[in-house]
């Protein structure tokens, strides 16, 4: 059945709901045929997610008007109904396995005497809270998933010969084609990956002693730095790099893509998976210590695939295919953020 004209929910509502991922295909395609109308209505619609974002700001320096600096973006267009654009980002952010906005953005913004130059970008760092994820959309239109504890820093808008951003901790890229444009992730350890339009995985922590690359489409580079020198390794589809950054070790596998990327959908899949690496997904994905205690049986194979449940339910999975047995310990610190887990 065709909707009512009359109940079809106009673009400048939609508009903030597809900067937060909040839409169906429909809409979703209804905002994409709406920005590609006309290069005005792209600069709307990256004009109100650099709003969106900013309205997820807790320390900035000054206070963001979201309501005027709306209006401002709109121009033109007309408000059929008056609405709070910023209520829905203001959602406590409380179940798990749900893809969340649990993101703190930090903006590098002038003081109210300073002018703000008209060419200058202004840098923004979204940071998401352990155990939740968060995603947001880039000024050239790139998708970005960041996974529990990750930090990413971008520009409100790329200028230049390249898009750069700077990743810690781990991120999907669903990078925007600009052929004329590299796209570049700078990732820690003197290492940076380099694309033109593609999806692709990174996991990379400050604290791993490994930095991995997950290959979904397109072409990736991956380069890093040895006694001053510099090394490209070229990824194809359905490829897996690790690197180790203490002996500089680069090894390819191949993958199907679906263990290192569930976790944007709010899944954990094991694909032969170890249990070693499992807790190390769990760890990530319920905010929770593991202390291991027998290393027996860490190197044991598990495929399966678990979506909302309890991480308790998990580690009987591990109990019953392992023969591992696990207990929840008392840290001693009452300031602790994360329980405690003894693998014995």
């Amino acid at each position: 059945m065709t909707p009512d004209k009359d109940h079809i929910e106009p673009i400048e509502s939609l508009l903030p709901r597809y900067c937060d991922g909040n839409v169906t295909d429909e809409e979703r395609r209804r905002v994409v045929e709406w920005m590609e109308a006309s290069e005005e209505n792209k600069r709307i619609a990256k004009q109100v997610n650099l709003i969106y974002l900013a309205s997820h700001a807790i320390k900035v320096r000054r206070s963001i008007d979201t309501d005027k600096a709306l209006n401002r973006v709109k121009g033109k267009m007309i408000v059929h109904r008056k609405r709070k654009y910023w209520e829905w980002a203001q959602r406590a952010a409380a179940v798990l396995f749900i893809p969340l906005l649990a993101a703190t953005l930090f903006l590098s913004l002038p003081s109210e005497d300073e002018a703000l130059p008209r060419a200058t970008a202004r840098l923004m760092e979204v940071n998401t809270s352990p155990g939740m994820t968060s995603s947001l959309v880039l000024p050239d239109g790139t998708r970005v998933y960041l996974n529990s504890e990750t930090r990413l820093t971008y520009p409100s808008f790329f200028d230049g010969d390249t898009r750069e951003v700077t990743l810690s901790g781990e991120a999907y890229f669903e990078v925007a084609k600009d052929a004329e444009h590299r796209f570049i992730v700078h990732t820690p350890h003197h290492s940076q990956i380099e694309v033109l339009g593609t999806s692709f995985n990174v996991e990379a922590y400050e604290s791993d002693e490994e930095i991995t690359t997950t290959l979904v489409e397109g072409k990736v580079h991956f380069l890093y730095k040895e006694g001053g020198a510099k090394h490209l390794v070229t990824l194809q589809p359905n490829e897996k790099l690790i690197y180790q950054t203490d002996d500089h070790e680069v090894d390819l596998y191949a993958t199907s893509c679906l263990a290192e990327t569930a976790w944007k959908d709010g899944k954990i899949v094991f694909r032969n998976t170890t249990l070693r690496e499992g807790l190390k997904m769990l760890a990530k994905r319920y905010n929770v210590e593991f202390i291991i205690k027998n290393s027996k049986g860490l190197d044991d194979p598990f495929t399966g695939t678990f979506t909302n449940q309890r991480l308790e339910r998990i580690l009987q999975y591990f109990s019953i295919s392992s023969h591992i047995r696990w207990r929840y310990v008392d840290g001693g610190d009452i300031n602790e953020t994360k329980s405690k887990i003894e693998i014995y």
